[in-house]
């Protein structure tokens, strides 16, 4: 299993190479959120079991979100994480054939497109009280990307 620095890295790694190839997507701290979201939902959906082993996602006001990666990215406000300096990463070759297929599908979304999709679907929907950032059990996750997503 992956830890989410890892799927963070090689995220953050696809999206600098498709800038070195010509084409421009954002990664900012929201989309980083929902993609990770994605990335743990896909594997389940794909290989039927958890990709990071230390994502503890809550259900927050714009979707479900990794509160330990939304405080190291937040001084980024809107605007998109910086390029990555080296790659970094040690994942399986089926962890990254996941995130692959998540950022292939998901790059040319806006990061509120995202947060709207997260918003129809059972673990945000089950979870989400104002005010309250209630935990999204990985079961949850599973349950939903294995029947329905």
């Amino acid at each position: 299993m992956a830890k989410v620095r890892d799927v963070i890295n090689y995220l953050r790694y696809l999206r600098d190479l498709d800038e070195k190839n010509g084409e421009y997507y954002s990664l900012s701290n929201l989309k980083l959120q929902k993609l990770l979201y994605y990335c743990q939902g896909g594997h389940y959906k794909w290989d039927n079991e958890k990709l990071m082993k230390d994502a503890k996602f809550e259900a927050w006001r714009y979707g479900p979100v990794i509160p330990s990666v939304y405080r190291e990215y937040n001084r980024y406000g809107q605007n998109d994480i910086p390029a990555l300096l080296y790659e970094d990463f040690n994942l399986y070759l089926n962890e990254e054939e996941t995130i692959k297929a998540v950022w292939a599908q998901l790059k040319e979304l806006h990061a509120y497109t995202l947060v709207n999709s997260s918003h129809d679907e059972a673990p945000w929907v089950n979870n989400y009280e104002e005010g309250l950032n209630n935990p999204i059990r990985n079961k949850e996750i599973r349950k939903f990307f294995r029947e329905e997503g």
